[in-house]
């Protein structure tokens, strides 16, 4: 008498992807995750999530949004990419003799990381 071969995983590739899908999917639709870029993968009974986020407190909630879905352990290598303002530079000459360009902004720098 043949027996099938029982596998050792105890969920299919499909339910992986489909896992991965639905965290993928709830990322993209968080408040809060806009502006983020994040994929989500399942393998090996872990949910890895890569990418770029605009602050820590963004891959804190997509952490836990990924916990909140899957029973697996959850994985994190989301890059922090802050916004900053560089201060103003100081304008040439003195805005207050000159009255067209006082109140204006003259120059403002932003820098990415």
């Amino acid at each position: 008498m043949l027996f099938p071969v029982l596998s050792t995983h105890t969920e299919s590739t499909s339910g992986h992807y489909a896992t991965g899908a639905a965290i993928k999917s709830l990322l993209a639709y968080a408040h809060g995750l806009e502006d983020c870029q994040i994929d989500v993968e399942v393998s090996f009974g872990i949910v890895m999530l890569t990418g770029k986020a605009s602050s820590v407190a963004a891959v804190d909630k997509a952490i836990q949004i990924a916990s909140d879905i899957s029973s697996r352990p959850v994985f994190s290598d989301i890059d922090v990419c802050e916004t900053h303002l560089a201060l103003p530079v100081r304008p040439a000459h003195d805005p207050s003799k000159d009255r067209r360009k006082s109140g204006n902004i003259l120059y403002m720098k932003r820098d990415t990381i």
